[in-house]
C-alpha cells in the first residue's frame, strides 16, 4: 500500500503548492494536465479511448479507474523522454506488452499494483527493458488472483540485475516458491524489499537474501496467508509437546528453526526487519545469532505464536537494536537472560501474550535487567495479576510504561528511582488504590516535568480508609486520567461524587472545618473580586487574545508579504468619512509608485464570519492600522472596538501598529480617556485642507506605511 500513500501525499502536496509556482493547467477528455516549476503532471480518470494529446514533456502520469487495456496499449513505446513516474494502480489491467516501459529513459517510479488479473507473466513483460531506464522504485503488489499459487522465477530478477533499483514491493501475490537464484540475481542497489502477505516458507532459497549487501528494510511478514484472510490478527495456536518424557525446554531446543538461519544470513546493512504473522513449524524462539557487524535497529517478530522465548539474542555489545516487537505471540515463558545483550534497546513491546503466570515467579524480576537504555515498555494484555517489586530496578531511563488491560489488584512495582517517567498506563485493571510511596514518587517527578497516569476503568475503593488516595487524585500535580463512567467500590456513584461525599463524611475535624467555612468564603470572595477587577482592566487584551487563539486553532496564519503580513494596512474609519477614505485608498492602491495592499472592511471582510473576528483578523494580519479619527468615529461602537484591538496588538506583539489621522479638530473633553492617552504619547497626521496639503499628506502617509517613519 506504500505506493498508494505516496500518490495521495503527492496530490495533497501539489494541491497546496504555492500559486506562484503553478505555470499552467489544461483539461482534455478525462485527463487533467497541471504543471509547475519542476513537473508536468497528467491525471486521467476513467479513460476508455486511446489518448494522443498528452504533452511530450509529461513527467508524472497517473491513470485511475480505467476498465480496459486500451490505455496501456496506447502508452507503451511512446517517446516521453522526461517521464519519471507512471502510476497504473487500481485499473483492472489484464496484460502488458513486453518491454512496454523500456522506451522511457527517465523513468524512476513504476506502480502497477492492485491489477489482480495481470499475473507474474505480465510482471516479466513490465520489467523487460527497464535496464534502459533510471528505474529506482517498483510497486507490483496484488497483481495475482486470490487462491492461485505462483512461483517467482529467476528470469524476472535477471531483468532487474543491471538496473539501479532501490525499492521493490511484491506484496500479496500468492508467491509460494522462490526459484533458486531469484533473490541472488536482484540488483545490489536494493534498499527496501517487501514480500509481505505471500506464501513463502522459510526454505534455503530464502537465505539468498544475504546477497543484497545494501538492503536497509525487509518486510517478509504474513507469509503462508492469503489476501482473503490477511485481516486476521492472531492465530489460535496451542502448544502441545509431542514427547511425553521431555521437558518443554528439551522439546524447544530439539526444533530446527529455519527462521533463526535466515536471521543469521541477513545482510549487515539491514536496519529494519518486519517478520510478523509468520506461520511456521517452530513454537519457540531458540537462541538467535545476528551478524557481528549487523546494523539492525528495528525487529518485529509479532503474531508468530512463539510459545516460549529461549534465546538469548546473541549480538555484540555495540549492537544497534533500538526497537523489538514480540506482541501477539501467546508466550507463557521467557528464559532468564533473553534480553540481556540488548543494551541499546529503547522500545520493547511484549503485549498480547500470556505472561501472567511468568511474572508471578520471583525469577521474572531479572528479565529486564540488561535493558539499560529502555525508554518504552509495553506489557498490556498479558493476564498479569502481580509482578515483582524490583521488576524495573535496572531501567533508570524508562519514560513510558504500559501495563494496561491486565488483572492487577495491588500495585507493588517500585518506580521512585525512575526519574525520567512521563507516562504510566495502568487502565483496565483491578486496582483499588496506589500506595503512598508510589504517590509521593509520582509527585516528586511531577516537580521536574509533566507526568501522566491513566487510571480509568479500575476498581477504586471509595471509603474513609482510602480517602487520602481519592484526595490525591483531585489535588496532585500528576495528570490523572479517569473516565466519567468510572464507578467506586463501596459507593453508588462516580469518583467525583464520591470525592465530595467522603470529604464531608470522613473528616475527623468537622467542627473546626465548619468554623473555617466563613473565612474560606471571604477568601474566595476576595480572590474572585480581585480577579474581576483585573479581568475588567485587562478585558480588551483578554478579548483580543481569545479571538487570536481561536483563529490560530482554525489554522489561520498570515501570509503574503516578506515580513509575514497579508496586508500593508487596515483602514479603520466611520462610514460618514468614507468619501475621504476612498480617495486615500485610490491613491495608495492605484496611483502610488508602491502598490500597497489595503484591508477595507466593506470590501475585504470574510462574509459569514462575525464582525469581531474579522476585526481581530484584519488588525493581526496587517502591518499597520490607519485610524481616521473624527467625531463620527468616536460615536461608533465598532470603530472604538477596532481602535482597542489595534492598541492591544501593539502591546501584545510589541510592535508599532497605529497610524493616527485626525480628520477634524476635536476638543479634548470629547475624547475618551484611552484616546486622550494615546494622543499625548504619539504623533498624528492632520487632514489636508487643499490640494497642496493633500499631496504632502499622501506622501507622509505612504512613508509611514512603507518605512514606519513616525
Amino acid at each position: 500500500m506504500n505506493e498508494i500513500i505516496h500518490v495521495i501525499l503527492f496530490c495533497a502536496i501539489f494541491i497546496h503548492f504555492p500559486a506562484s509556482l503553478k505555470t499552467g493547467s489544461c483539461l482534455y477528455g478525462n485527463c487533467t494536465e497541471t504543471s509547475n516549476s519542476t513537473d508536468v503532471i497528467v491525471i486521467c480518470d476513467s479513460v476508455d479511448d486511446p489518448l494522443t494529446s498528452i504533452s511530450e514533456n509529461v513527467t508524472i502520469l497517473i491513470y485511475v479507474n480505467t476498465r480496459n487495456n486500451s490505455v496501456i496499449n496506447n502508452l507503451c513505446f511512446k517517446t516521453f523522454k522526461k517521464l519519471r513516474v507512471i502510476n497504473l494502480n487500481n485499473n483492472m489491467l489484464s496484460s502488458i506488452p513486453k518491454g512496454c516501459f523500456s522506451d522511457f529513459p527517465s523513468l524512476e517510479n513504476l506502480s502497477i499494483s492492485n491489477n489482480d488479473h495481470l499475473g507474474l507473466d505480465n510482471l516479466y513483460n513490465a520489467f523487460f527493458g527497464l535496464n534502459n531506464t533510471r528505474i529506482k522504485h517498483l510497486y507490483a503488489n496484488n497483481i495475482n488472483q486470490v487462491e492461485k499459487i505462483y512461483p517467482f522465477p529467476k528470469n524476472i530478477s535477471l531483468l532487474l540485475k543491471s538496473t539501479s533499483l532501490q525499492l521493490l514491493h511484491l506484496a500479496y501475490n500468492e508467491i509460494q516458491i522462490l526459484e533458486s537464484g531469484a533473490i541472488f540475481s536482484l540488483p545490489q542497489t536494493l534498499l527496501d524489499v517487501s514480500i509481505h502477505g505471500n506464501r513463502i516458507e522459510a526454505v534455503p532459497d530464502l537465505l539468498e537474501i544475504g546477497h543484497l549487501k545494501s538492503l536497509i528494510r525487509l518486510d517478509m511478514s504474513f507469509q503462508c496467508s492469503t489476501r482473503k484472510y490477511r485481516s486476521r490478527l492472531r492465530r489460535r495456536v496451542h502448544f502441545k509437546p509431542d514427547f511425553e518424557n521431555h521437558t518443554i525446554d528439551e522439546f524447544c531446543n530439539s526444533e530446527v528453526s529455519q527462521e533463526s538461519k535466515i536471521l543469521m544470513a541477513l545482510p549487515s546493512s539491514l536496519k529494519t526487519l518486519i517478520s510478523s504473522g509468520m506461520i511456521s513449524g517452530s513454537t519457540c524462539i531458540p537462541p538467535i545469532n545476528i551478524g557481528r557487524d549487523s546494523m539492525l535497529e528495528y525487529i518485529d517478530l509479532s503474531i508468530d505464536a512463539y510459545y516460549k522465548w529461549i534465546g538469548p539474542i546473541n549480538v555484540t555489545k555495540s549492537n544497534q537494536i533500538r526497537v523489538l516487537i514480540l506482541s501477539h505471540n501467546q508466550c507463557q515463558d521467557i528464559n532468564t537472560g533473553y534480553f540481556d545483550n540488548l543494551v541499546n534497546l529503547s522500545t520493547l513491546d511484549i503485549s498480547h501474550n500470556f505472561l501472567g503466570p511468568f511474572f508471578k515467579r520471583n525469577e521474572s524480576k531479572e528479565i529486564f535487567q540488561g535493558l539499560k537504555s529502555l525508554k518504552n515498555l509495553t506489557v498490556s494484555y498479558n493476564f498479569i495479576s502481580q509482578v515483582p517489586e524490583d521488576l524495573l530496578l535496572h531501567n533508570n531511563l524508562l519514560e513510558k510504561l504500559d501495563i494496561s488491560n491486565n488483572a492487577l489488584e495491588i500495585w507493588n512495582i517500585s518506580i521512585n528511582h525512575l526519574k525520567e517517567l512521563t507516562s504510566i498506563d495502568c487502565s483496565f485493571n483491578k486496582l483499588e488504590t496506589l500506595p503512598k510511596t508510589i504517590r509521593d514518587g509520582l509527585d516528586e517527578i511531577s516537580l521536574s516535568h509533566e507526568i501522566t497516569l491513566d487510571f480509568h476503568h479500575n476498581k477504586i475503593l471509595c471509603s474513609c480508609e482510602n480517602v487520602e488516595f481519592i484526595n490525591w487524585i483531585f489535588k496532585s500535580r500528576v495528570l490523572i486520567h479517569l473516565s466519567e463512567a468510572d464507578q467506586c467500590t463501596g459507593y453508588s456513584g462516580n469518583i467525583t461524587h464520591a470525592y465530595v461525599y467522603l470529604n464531608k463524611e470522613c473528616s475527623k475535624n468537622l467542627d473546626r472545618r465548619e468554623w473555617l467555612y466563613p473565612f474560606q468564603f471571604i477568601a474566595v470572595l476576595f480572590i474572585l473580586s480581585v480577579m474581576a477587577i483585573v479581568g475588567y482592566k485587562k478585558r480588551w487584551a483578554i478579548i483580543y487574545r481569545w479571538y487570536l487563539f481561536r483563529l490560530h486553532r482554525k489554522g489561520y496564519t498570515p501570509i503574503g508579504c516578506e515580513d509575514g503580513f497579508q496586508y500593508d494596512a487596515f483602514l479603520s474609519f466611520a462610514d460618514e468619512d468614507r468619501a475621504f477614505v476612498d480617495k486615500v485608498v485610490e491613491q495608495l492602491e492605484e496611483d502610488s509608485d508602491i502598490q500597497f495592499k489595503l484591508c477595507v472592511h466593506y470590501r475585504d471582510f470574510t462574509p459569514g464570519k462575525s464582525i469581531s473576528k474579522n476585526i481581530v483578523s484584519a488588525v493581526h494580519s496587517s502591518k499597520k492600522t490607519i485610524v481616521f479619527m473624527s467625531r463620527a468615529y468616536l460615536k461608533s461602537h465598532w470603530c472604538n472596538y477596532e481602535l482597542r484591538m489595534a492598541v492591544t496588538e501593539e502591546s501584545h506583539m510589541n510592535r508599532k501598529v497605529i497610524i493616527m489621522t485626525l480628520l477634524e479638530e476635536i476638543h479634548r473633553a470629547e475624547l475618551s480617556l484611552e484616546v486622550l492617552q494615546y494622543y499625548q504619547k504619539n504623533s498624528y497626521i492632520a487632514r489636508p485642507n487643499n490640494e497642496q496639503e493633500m499631496k504632502l499628506f499622501l506622501k507622509t502617509l505612504k512613508g509611514v506605511v512603507a518605512n514606519d517613519l513616525l
